[in-house]
């Protein structure tokens, strides 16, 4: 690939998650008691940069990459156990510490314009069918035969983690109508 610095992007990876840091949440979650044969730092970054283009990769082809990169050769079992809840805890530790690195940078060219939202706004609308006694209050808007739908509106916050908002319409109302911003 022209212009590609394989140096450039490890120095990267190395300034935003120090081995340091890595191998001390790799014990702190559990997922390592005692490095012996699985360092922290190089199942880390095969896990996470050797899915190259097709997505998706066998335990088997990861752990191929992993003796790649560490120059070890490492037993099936040595491997297989190692894909317990205590990766998923220490995997979860290290986004949470990336994406707190990202927005910690000084030197982000949206950072100006990404200062002004104070939450992020998700909209989600879904019908359900009611049943036909209802359909003189809650006419359906595409239907065959006799029937009656209501459309239950949520305005859920990614800040807040859980809905801002939650009502139903008629399903005949669209959605810009649904959508109300308002403190």
């Amino acid at each position: 690939m022209k212009g590609y610095d394989p140096q450039i992007v490890e120095a990267a990876m190395h300034q935003m998650s120090p081995p340091e840091w890595v191998k001390g949440t790799a014990r702190e979650t559990g997922l390592v008691k005692r490095e012996r044969k699985i360092n922290p730092v190089v199942m880390l970054w095969v896990l996470t940069l050797s899915f190259g283009v097709r997505l998706q990769r066998t335990l088997a082809s990861l752990k191929h990459n992993y003796e790649k990169a560490s120059k070890t050769n490492l037993s099936d079992s040595s491997w297989y156990e190692r894909f317990t809840p205590e990766l998923v805890a220490f995997l979860k530790q290290c986004v949470v510490h990336g994406i707190e690195n990202i927005t910690e940078q000084p030197g982000r060219k949206l950072q100006p314009k990404l200062s002004q939202f104070k939450d992020l706004l998700i909209q989600d609308s879904t019908i359900v069918r009611l049943h036909k006694t209802l359909t003189n209050k809650w006419p359906a808007s595409r239907a065959r035969t006799v029937a009656a739908g209501v459309k239950v509106s949520m305005l859920v916050s990614a800040v807040a983690d859980g809905p801002k908002r939650v009502s139903l319409h008629s399903e005949r109302t669209n959605e810009v109508k649904t959508l109300c911003i308002c403190p």
